[in-house]
């Protein structure tokens, strides 16, 4: 009688990712799942106070707060120098500083008012920079951040978003939330309409999806 040939296992997708996907990387994942989110509900203006509580959290979740001088540091030097982005640097220092981090509840010491959702979403943004690669909603986010608050902005923020700076911020999100309608669409390989109201120059011209998305500053 021929020996009987072994049932062969058929391996499920949930133990498949546990043998593949290290485990320290999931909390990241689900990290930049919940900037996505945030990122979504922020150009939305649907719950202001919400956005800023969860971008609160963010920031203080992703800061690395382990032996760094300072953390700005990391950022590439055309976006320590710029002007612009004072108030950005202030506050990457402070959410990762051991006396914000030791704080609890959602108001910490050194915040105020005029540190908004953004901010402090740009400051998650910068610390998951050196942990894993950016997700669309994320690196989109920074360049509209950079379009918006940096005097000397990288090329393709521009290109993508035009002077933000000179939009009232209502205006400022509505640019933020079409354009990542155009990147859920997966359209961001067509030349979109303009805003209603944005200057002439605002418009991203038809980029290549990975060249529109890339957050070099290089050409400086």
């Amino acid at each position: 009688m021929p020996p009987t040939e072994p049932v062969l296992h058929v391996m499920t997708r949930v133990e498949y990712r546990s043998m593949t996907t290290p485990h320290a990387i999931d909390p990241v994942i689900t990290t930049m799942r919940m900037v996505a989110r945030t990122v979504r509900l922020l150009f939305s203006r649907q719950d202001p106070d919400r956005a800023r509580a969860l971008a609160m959290e963010l920031a203080r979740s992703t800061s690395p707060c382990s032996g760094i001088d300072d953390p700005v540091r990391n950022w590439e030097p055309v976006l320590q120098l710029d002007r612009g982005l004072g108030r950005a640097r202030r506050l990457q220092r402070l959410v990762n500083s051991p006396v914000w981090q030791g704080e609890h509840g959602s108001t910490r010491s050194g915040t105020t008012s005029t540190d908004s959702a953004a901010d402090y979403l740009f400051a998650t943004v910068m610390n998951l920079t050196h942990q894993m690669p950016l997700s669309d909603e994320a690196l989109l986010f920074r360049l509209w951040y950079l379009a918006m608050r940096a005097v000397d902005p990288p090329e393709n923020a521009t290109r993508l978003f035009g002077e933000l700076r000179l939009l009232p911020a209502h205006q400022q999100l509505a640019a933020g939330a079409r354009m990542l309608s155009i990147v859920g669409t997966g359209a961001l390989a067509t030349t979109p309409s303009r805003p209603q109201q944005q200057p002439p120059h605002a418009v991203a011209l038809p980029l290549p999806t990975q060249q529109v998305l890339d957050c070099r500053v290089d050409d400086h």
